[in-house]
């Protein structure tokens, strides 16, 4: 099962590349000084691969702004985090943008990059590579904007390693974690090391290493998640790697919700990928990290949209605003 779903997950990044070519040159929309509009928000899966296939690798609009202060209204700084043969602004130009012009200050690092890979993220060791350069950013970021806390979103082995860092080694500094295209019942597997092995990328001390901090991540309690660290899942029943999920059982301590992307509109079809520019996931990735009043519950009252989507293009007709 787990080399299936390795074989999926390369099949996965090897349509976006053949994707990308077959769009040629068109990309996100044009840069501009500072965060992004509601406007300038690109709703294409692809627009984050197509913007830095044209500009020399630069940051999509509203990503890694270091000149970034949090608002009143969004004290947490966010940090994205990428899947599997993806990097930070390839991944995230739509969520980025969409964080960006509702007022977050948005991060988003490539990490376990091994050498020689350039911009190709994922591939290297989880103990060794992803999740200190995670942990790094998250220091980084709250000297930068003096936060006491951060915010985590994380797409398929992103998610994986964000729920691993909140929970052995920033707990302290995460209040919550988003997940898309991950199966919260299989986040304590750790990261996929079979695609790295693949790869041949990992020596066999290094994935015998992360294996062993995974079995460790689950603690005594058995479970991957941290005391006082919220935790919202959203997952597609298209998802070509998960498919359906129904929410783990978990100790009454466990502050976590799972939100069925097709409650509420079935039109959104969205999968592994294209889930990267579902408005309704961005709804509700914007709703989990949004504005508390004093006693911490959410104030954004505005409905989520529904705009019909596929696995394979994405969104499939024009995006209103919300």
């Amino acid at each position: 099962m787990k080399l299936l779903r390795a074989a999926s997950a390369l099949a996965a990044t090897a349509m976006a590349a053949a994707a990308l070519v077959l769009t040629g040159t068109a990309g996100a929309s044009a840069a501009v000084p500072g965060a992004p509009t509601d406007e300038q928000v690109p709703w294409r899966w692809w627009d984050g691969a197509a913007h830095q296939l044209t500009t020399g690798l630069a940051d999509p609009p509203g990503l890694n702004r270091d000149d970034c202060q949090p608002s009143e209204h969004h004290p947490n700084p966010v940090i994205l985090v990428h899947g599997t043969g993806l990097n930070g602004g390839n991944s995230w130009a739509t969520v980025g943008a969409a964080l960006a012009a509702e007022g977050f200050c948005v991060w988003a690092p490539t990490v376990g990059a091994p050498s020689g890979m350039g911009s190709t993220g994922g591939f290297d060791s989880l103990t060794g590579a992803s999740a200190p350069q995670l942990a790094a950013e998250i220091d980084r970021v709250r000297e930068l904007t003096g936060a006491e806390h951060v915010d985590l979103v994380g797409h398929s082995q992103g998610a994986i390693v964000a729920s691993f860092v909140a929970a052995t080694a920033r707990a302290d500094a995460v209040q919550t974690v988003v997940t898309l295209g991950a199966d919260p019942t299989k986040s304590g597997e750790g990261p996929p090391e079979f695609v790295t092995a693949m790869m041949g990328v990992l020596s066999a001390e290094t994935t015998q290493r992360d294996a062993e901090a995974t079995l460790a991540w689950l603690g005594d309690e058995g479970v991957p998640y941290a005391r006082g660290v919220r935790y919202v899942a959203v997952t597609s029943d298209y998802d070509e790697l998960t498919g359906p999920i129904t929410a783990p059982r978990v100790p009454d301590w466990v502050d976590l919700r799972v939100v069925r992307l097709q409650d509420g509109c079935e039109a959104d079809r969205s999968g592994h990928l294209t889930v990267l520019a579902s408005p309704r996931a961005v709804d509700l990735v914007v709703d989990a990290l949004g504005t508390s009043d004093t006693g911490g519950n959410r104030t954004d009252t505005r409905p989520l949209r529904c705009v019909p989507a596929d696995q394979l293009t994405g969104v499939l007709a024009p995006v209103p605003p919300r």
